[in-house]
C-alpha cells in the first residue's frame, strides 16, 4: 500500500467550515490494496444499511411508483461500490410486488471487480459521460455518491443523470453537521478503529458532506419538473428530482 500524508482533521465540539476540499483515501488511484478495499467496502455497505441509506430512499422510490403508476423500476445506480444499495433496493421493492431491473455504475474498474456477482449488470463508467441513451432508466440514484465530487461536477452529474432518467432522479447523502462529525469521530475510535482506510474516511466524508440548502441550490435551474431536498434521521438528506 502506497499512501501520501494525511492532512489531519479538525477536532469536534467546533463549528465546521465550507465543504472540506479533502480527498479521502478511496479516491486515490492505487492507495489501498484489495483486502483494504473489500473491509472499506464493507464498512460502507453497513453504514447504508444501518445508519439510514437505503432506508432515505424507499419512502421517495415507493412514492414515485405510485403517482407515476409504475409496474416496476428501471434503476442506475450511480458511484455503485460494492452494489449493496441496488440489492438492497431489489429485495426490497419486490416485497412489494414490484418487478426491479437495475445497473450498477463504478468507474473504479477494481471495484466492479470485486463486487460483481454472477448475473448481475455492473459497468465501468464516468457519471459524467453515462453510456446509456436518454430515458434508458425509470430513476437514477446514488448514495454516499454526490460528496466525492465538487459543486460543479456534482451538478454536471444531476444533468445527466437528469438525461438518462425517464421519470426522477433520487439521491441520498450525509448531512454537514457537527454532531455528524462528532459521530464520525467516535466511531472511527471505536468500531472503525482497525480499518484505517474508514477511520479517516469516514469523518473526512462528513466534512465533504452538504447542507439542505447547499444541495438544494446544486439542482437549481437543472431540468426537473419539482425539486425537493428532505432531511432523514440520522443526518441524512435526499435529493428527489422529478422530471416532467
Amino acid at each position: 500500500m502506497t499512501r501520501r500524508h494525511l492532512p489531519p482533521l479538525p477536532a469536534p465540539f467546533q463549528r465546521l467550515p465550507e465543504r472540506a476540499d479533502l480527498a479521502e483515501i478511496l479516491d486515490e488511484s492505487g492507495a489501498v490494496d484489495d483486502a483494504e478495499l473489500q473491509q472499506s467496502l464493507r464498512a460502507m455497505a453497513r453504514v447504508n444499511d444501518r445508519l439510514g441509506g437505503i432506508r432515505s430512499l424507499m419512502p421517495h422510490l415507493t412514492r414515485l411508483v405510485g403517482v407515476r403508476k409504475l409496474p416496476g423500476l428501471r434503476v442506475l445506480d450511480l458511484g455503485t461500490g460494492s452494489a449493496q444499495t441496488p440489492r438492497a433496493l431489489e429485495r426490497r421493492l419486490r416485497r412489494r410486488g414490484l418487478e426491479v431491473t437495475w445497473t450498477g455504475l463504478d468507474r473504479n474498474e477494481r471495484v466492479i471487480h470485486l463486487a460483481g456477482r454472477p448475473g448481475e449488470h455492473l459497468v465501468v463508467g464516468d457519471a459524467l459521460s453515462l453510456p446509456f441513451p436518454a430515458d434508458a432508466f425509470d430513476v437514477v440514484t446514488s448514495t454516499l455518491f454526490l460528496h466525492h465530487l465538487p459543486d460543479k461536477v456534482a451538478r454536471q452529474v444531476l444533468a445527466e443523470s437528469a438525461r438518462v432518467a425517464r421519470h426522477a432522479v433520487i439521491m441520498s447523502d450525509l448531512e454537514r453537521h457537527p454532531l455528524h462529525y462528532l459521530g464520525a469521530r467516535c466511531l472511527g475510535a471505536t468500531v472503525w478503529r482497525d480499518d484505517p482506510v474508514t477511520r479517516y474516511d469516514g469523518p473526512v466524508s462528513v466534512l465533504r458532506a452538504f447542507t439542505h440548502r447547499e444541495l438544494r441550490r446544486l439542482g437549481d435551474g437543472l431540468p426537473f419538473k419539482d425539486l425537493r431536498v428532505h432531511r432523514h434521521l440520522p443526518f441524512r438528506v435526499v435529493l428527489v428530482g422529478a422530471l416532467p
